[in-house]
Formats: structure tokens, sequence, C-alpha cells
């Protein structure tokens, strides 16, 4: 019994130690992520003055976040839009996020810039795959029982390309929704500043989202 006692505070206790041994400045750090730079206000600046951002900033059923609000610092450099493809020319903005719970509908802004493309000078499928793939979880995470999920199937059919250096927005909505499983559709789009151009339809998405069972489990050690 004691052995066993031994072999297993040991590890513990002589992990606290070095832990502590490093500078805090060093733990603060490399353990928690920076803030996010390089975030283009201009952009910011003409989506918060568009008629759709001011509707929903209006409507007392929607809540506005920051994607980057939604998951711990320490993820931040490994998340797409806001990590590893954030900065200049790349992901351009902490992508504005509004959401009716009641309703089950979100909307949210994304800027894309001039690096995010693929061979053809267009803004890669992959980077439009990984907005709604993202975008309609969102959507529809607050209706599963622990409010936590995981893709189960994304459906995409790609409409056009977005264009490098465009500000697109992503409508979804939640069609069905039963116990530990969530439908949401939901359209990505251009958002043209200039009334005299048509915003370009990007890519319709269909996503069934879920929440496997032993989920609940982990809200007890607040792990996920």
């Amino acid at each position: 019994m004691f052995k066993r006692l031994v072999r297993t505070s040991v590890p513990l206790v002589a992990f606290g130690v070095g832990v502590a041994a490093f500078p805090a400045n060093w733990r603060k750090g490399n353990w928690r992520e920076k803030k996010l730079l390089h975030i283009n206000d201009d952009v910011v600046e003409k989506i918060t003055l568009s008629k759709e951002y001011k509707d929903l900033a209006a409507d007392p059923d929607t809540s506005q976040y920051s994607s980057s609000e939604t998951f711990p610092n320490q993820h931040h450099k490994n998340y797409v839009g806001t990590g590893l493809l954030f900065g200049p020319d790349l992901f351009e903005i902490d992508p504005i996020v509004f959401l009716n719970e009641k309703k089950g509908e979100l909307t949210s802004f994304y800027h894309l810039g001039d690096k995010l493309i693929s061979q053809d000078g267009q803004v890669h499928n992959g980077v439009v795959s990984t907005i709604l793939d993202e975008g309609l979880c969102s959507c529809g995470f607050p209706l599963l029982p622990s409010k936590k999920g995981v893709t189960a199937s994304l459906s995409i059919d790609f409409k056009n390309q977005a264009p490098p250096g465009s500000t697109v927005v992503l409508r979804a909505k939640v069609v069905e929704a039963k116990g530990r499983k969530v439908v949401i559709e939901g359209n990505l789009e251009t958002l043209p500043f200039d009334k005299s151009e048509q915003p370009i339809e990007i890519a319709h998405s269909r996503c069934v989202l879920v929440e496997p069972k032993w989920f609940k489990y982990f809200s007890w050690f607040q792990i996920i």
C-alpha cells in the first residue's frame, strides 16, 4: 500500500516542483496565449456599419460574442481561425458572432485575406469547410444536453469560390433538435459593402451534430 502511494504521489510532486522552478513570466508566456494581434480594424468598422450587423445588435434575443471567447486561452494557438491561420492576409479579424438560442439561429462575420488561396488564386475550399463546420456546430451546441458535441456528418454544396480579400457572412439555423442529435443548415456568402455589388453565394451546408453518451462524465471534471 505504501509503495503504491509513493509511486503515485512522487511523480505528481516532482511535476509540481518542476513547474514552480520556471520563472512566472515564462509560465505565463507559454501557457497563456497572447492577445490576438493584427486585427483589421477597417474591416471590423465596415461590418459594424452594415445594416445586418445593426439589426442583429438591436435584437434583445440575440447575444454577440467573438469567436475566440468560446474556447480556453491555451488552445488559441492550435485553433484555425484565430490561431494557426490568424494574421495579416489570413483570417484578419476575430470572427464576430451573433447567436439566438431561442430560434436556433447564428450569424457570423469573417474576413478572408489574400494568402488563404489555392492554386487557382481563390480562397481554398478547405478554409470554407472549416468555417462551415465550426459555425454550424456553434449554432447547434446550445441545444445538446451538455451543450457539447461532435460532427457526425458534414455535407457541403460549393456554389462559387470565395474571392481573396472578401468579407463573408455565415447564416445558420437549426432545422432539427432531438435528444443528443441536432441538425443545422447554413449558407455562406460574401458581404458587399458597396450597394452596387451583389453578394456571391459561396456554399450551402448541412451538419449533423451529436453528443456521445460518455460526454456527460467529463462534465464532472470540467474537461470539455
